[in-house]
């Protein structure tokens, strides 16, 4: 190509014209998704013309970023105070620079720690440290594997300190240290693909000084282990190529990271399994099919069922129930029977078998699902579907295609918060806070820090919390990242970076108990920074 055709700003290709179509159908869907309630009280036509509304926008502001981010370079070239802004390149690393994102993160989340010593402690984590301290049996309902590494290191606290608190600020710090060298990592990675340094320093502060990094990683659970072997996942996937010689270690650390993300989230081996069925068949339409690749995941998935096999057998570790894992058909069947739609008195028996089809009403809630869940483990009959599983399964698709406004309404309402712009409640973004109640004489005790700072410290996370509800939400998250892939195809380079975090959000639309819940896409949100990096920063090869 000659210079003065690389040059010019051009217009774009057929092809970038049609791909960003089904893109704005997701805009415009989700933007009337959201606001359900509005599109009830009006007529179809008016409904009508606010989805071509929508889409056209959609479209139009599409098509006017992509073509302006995939020839930014052309544009600036033009105007002179930005003609003499240097190109991006790929940049040399340095072990220092590791060390040193390391230990800014690092200063980031002692003060919290300091804070709040030895941990924020959550009722899940209460539960964790009795199965730890043998005073209940194991459960699978919280990922044993997470139990089992918080086992060894509470303990190891336990051993050297003599006290709980000591257990719970050894394993508290283990924590902070991991997820200081995994968000050092990316930051490093970010450093080498070429960011500009402003946008790096922004990477620096939000991994490093973001209130809701810092609190998660102080808060005993399984959500810090599980994001950071997520984000792992994601980079590995795209940048290791297990089908190259010599590549040994590559092949054990992307085994060890992929085994890690099945383990430390029931939704994890559909994370993998979907991520990694998209790989071997991109791999093998690309080349050849990938033997090596193959035998990784083979490897991973019969682990997996070895260790929710045997493994947890001979540990005598308890299944999670029933009911956990059946979110969304519940609320499907019971958004028809309260809400208008069509049953047949036998199918109203069946809901009767399994939950008092006279009482639920009360606990029903199309946007959370604790509350019907709790409410069958108490007073219902879990077993009678674990008998008749093929038969409550039929019992949901004959129901279903009688109702689909019926599922749609619950299918929108249970998962909205992840997708939509703006919700109809206040997020939470700490959880449970501070220290509760817990039965091992466990209370917070400040390290240098005074009262009042405590009460400064709380006011600011208030304060950001309030922040972040007006400008962002776990809905934009998914725009952003909807965006990102966009931008991607339209400009031919490779989104595998972005199939787990689709996978992830899959899974939330399939079986999440609460409709707006941070810690549930919090792996999307600590991605953002090299994911829109990946999108819009130097092209590689």
């Amino acid at each position: 190509m000659d210079v003065s055709t690389k040059n010019k700003i051009h217009m774009p290709e057929k092809r970038q014209f049609l791909i960003l179509i089904p893109f704005a159908f997701f805009y415009a869907v989700a933007a009337m998704c959201t606001e359900l309630e509005k599109a009830a009280d009006m007529g179809l036509m008016q409904n009508i013309g606010r989805f071509v509304l929508w889409l056209s926008a959609g479209y139009l502001a599409l098509l006017v970023l992509c073509t302006v981010i995939s020839q930014r370079y052309v544009i600036m070239s033009r105007i002179p105070v930005l003609s003499r802004v240097p190109e991006q390149k790929e940049r040399q690393g340095k072990w220092y620079l590791y060390v040193l994102f390391m230990v800014i993160c690092l200063l980031g989340y002692l003060p919290y720690y300091l804070m709040y010593f030895p941990t924020w402690l959550s009722n899940d984590a209460v539960w964790q440290i009795q199965q730890v301290l043998g005073w209940v049996p194991g459960s699978n309902h919280h990922p044993y594997f997470h139990t089992l590494i918080l086992k060894i290191f509470f303990m190891t606290g336990y051993r050297l300190s003599g006290t709980y608190t000591g257990g719970a600020a050894f394993y508290t710090f283990f924590q902070i240290l991991i997820m200081a060298m995994v968000f050092a990592f990316f930051l490093y990675q970010l450093y080498k693909r070429g960011t500009r340094i402003v946008w790096l320093v922004l990477a620096l502060v939000f991994y490093a000084f973001l209130p809701m990094n810092a609190v998660l990683t102080i808060c005993m659970g399984k959500d810090e282990f599980f994001t950071a072997s997520l984000l792992l996942f994601a980079w590995m996937s795209v940048e290791y190529d297990l089908e190259e010689e010599g590549r040994i270690r590559r092949w054990a650390a992307y085994f060890i990271t992929c085994l890690f993300v099945c383990l430390l989230r029931s939704n994890g081996i559909f994370i993998f399994f979907g991520t990694a069925v998209i790989i071997i068949i991109c791999k093998t339409v690309r080349n050849k099919f990938p033997v090596k690749t193959f035998a990784c995941m083979a490897a991973v998935l019969l682990c997996y069922l070895i260790y929710h096999g045997p493994v947890l057998h001979a540990l005598h570790v308890e299944p999670p129930d029933t009911i956990e894992g059946l979110t969304m058909p519940t609320q499907h069947i019971l958004c028809a029977y309260l809400k208008g739609g069509e049953l047949t008195d036998e199918e109203v028996e069946m809901i009767d078998r399994v939950v008092p089809a006279d009482e639920v009403g009360e606990y029903y809630n199309p946007w959370l699902f604790d509350i019907v869940k709790n409410f069958i483990r108490e007073k219902g009959n879990q077993q009678v579907i674990d008998d008749n599983k093929w038969d409550y399964f039929k019992l949901w698709l004959r129901v279903g295609l009688r109702n689909p406004l019926q599922y749609t309404v619950a299918e929108i309402r249970q998962t909205a918060g992840y997708w939509a712009y703006k919700t109809r409640d206040y997020q939470y973004l700490y959880g449970e806070y501070y220290m509760v109640d817990n039965p091992f004489g466990m209370t917070t005790q400040r390290k240098l820090f005074s009262y009042d700072n405590e009460l400064a410290m709380h006011d600011f996370l208030m304060g950001f919390q309030d922040f972040y509800n007006k400008v962002w939400s776990l809905g934009l998250n998914t725009w952003l990242m909807v965006f990102g892939i966009a931008y991607m195809l339209f400009d031919r380079r490779n989104m595998m970076i972005y199939v787990p975090f689709i996978m992830m959000l899959l899974t939330l639309f399939l079986a999440a108990p609460v409709y707006n819940e941070f810690r549930y896409a919090y792996g999307l949100f600590t991605a953002l920074p090299f994911l829109l990096s990946y999108s819009f920063g130097v092209r590689r090869k």
